[in-house]
């Protein structure tokens, strides 16, 4: 027995495609769609969904911070004044603003100490009160290339009179995470405490260059003894 292959129609070979893309269509959508030549790109799609571009984050200077804790710190001494008349008031007769301390050792500080004692020279002064400015010396020392300085803390060189009826000063002592500073107004002539603040600021990375430099007052030490034997 001989079979004959017969060639079928091309419109039967057409409809017969359609069916099979049909069914892959319906059983498999997904991995249809991904072989799909008209299917868009994956990176057109992205580009449509990218997520919005978010702003800067703001952030607020820390010498800008700390000019405002001791804000805060003169305005408590101001207000804890009995008298804050500036003119006959418990300041009335002037005051001097020494340099702050660490607590544990009061005649160690640093540029911390110095900068909250000049701070609230510049507040208690706005604040109408009478500063007293200990570093001024007696003439004004010019140097070329250099500029002239009017402030000094040579003894030799400042005035050795200072007349000031109240001292404003006060200590810092740094923990882990913060530091603590406390300062007071005293009356000169009778040690009288006047008026005291509490502030507390963060260790960051401005508060942390002003306490590189921490630094002991130098002690004068005393003069060598030299002994000789008498003969007799």
């Amino acid at each position: 027995m001989q079979f004959t292959r017969k060639q079928c129609p091309d419109w039967l070979t057409s409809s017969v495609l359609l069916q099979v893309v049909a069914l892959v269509l319906f059983v498999f959508p997904v991995q249809a769609v991904a072989f799909w030549p008209f299917s868009p790109k994956p990176h057109i799609q992205a580009a449509a969904v990218a997520p919005p571009v978010q702003p800067p984050v703001l952030t607020v200077s820390e010498a800008a911070a700390l000019r405002t804790e001791i804000q805060g710190l003169a305005k408590e001494l101001s207000r804890n004044l009995a008298d804050a008349d500036p003119e006959n008031g418990d300041l009335g007769k002037g005051i001097l603003i020494c340099t702050f301390v660490e607590l544990k050792k009061l005649s160690r500080t640093s540029s911390l100490g110095r900068y909250v004692a000049e701070q609230l020279m510049n507040e208690m002064q706005q604040r109408h009160y009478e500063v007293v400015e200990i570093r001024k010396s007696q003439a004004v020392m010019l140097q070329e290339k250099r500029g002239e300085f009017g402030l000094s803390r040579n003894p030799a060189e400042v005035s050795q009179m200072v007349t000031a009826g109240a001292m404003l000063t006060g200590t810092y002592t740094p923990s882990k995470d913060s530091i603590v500073i406390n300062a007071r107004i005293i009356d000169n002539r009778s040690a009288k405490l006047l008026s005291s603040a509490t502030a507390i600021i963060p260790r960051n990375q401005l508060t942390e260059q002003l306490l590189a430099d921490t630094a002991s007052v130098r002690e004068a030490r005393p003069e060598p003894l030299y002994l000789k034997k008498l003969e007799l």
